[in-house]
């Protein structure tokens, strides 16, 4: 048996219904008779994303902008990586289907630059990910189009993804 599939549900925003979409896309596929698996980054459970919560918690700075890129997307990377060789690699490689509410390390660090500057850091990244680490690059990425004022309203009304509680993570 081949390779499986990694589908991505992304967005440029959080709060944008990626988890509810993928959950959906999840459970059609298992109604289906597919093998599925459903996984979130950051991997919150993991001790893996430990350096992803303390840069969301703004403890190496208050402001994404606090945080070069290159070293925020390390911590983001390394969590995939982890959950990867730990977690869904095994299935992935024996022909089962993942499906992922996110890899949107790209869009969120990528968003701190311009111009040339930014295609050099998607072309490091895409190195770092995909060649260095062997992370497996996504089959299909479904993009949701999600006006930012409803996601903003959303993000509003939701708790913190690994406090629980009302404060928000720096990109929030």
């Amino acid at each position: 048996m081949g390779k499986g599939k990694l589908i991505i549900i992304e967005s440029g925003s959080d709060a944008s219904g990626k988890a509810t979409q993928s959950q959906r896309l999840y459970e059609r596929l298992i109604s289906e008779g597919k093998e599925c698996l459903k996984i979130t980054f950051p991997d919150y459970a993991s001790d893996s994303s430990a350096l992803v919560k303390m840069y969301l918690n703004g403890d190496f700075g208050k402001d994404p902008n606090d945080v070069s890129p290159y070293i925020s997307s390390t911590f983001y990377a390394a969590d995939r990586y982890a959950s990867y060789k730990t977690k869904w690699g095994d299935f992935y490689e024996n022909g089962g289907i993942i499906i992922s509410d996110t890899t949107s390390n790209m869009v969120h660090q990528a968003a701190k630059l311009n111009g040339e500057e930014k295609e050099k850091f998607i072309e490091w990244l895409y190195d770092l990910e995909f060649n260095i680490y062997q992370i497996p690059k996504p089959d299909h990425v479904i993009f949701l189009d999600v006006d930012p004022e409803v996601s903003q309203e959303l993000m509003r009304n939701r708790a913190n993804k690994f406090t629980g509680e009302e404060a928000k993570d720096i990109h929030e």
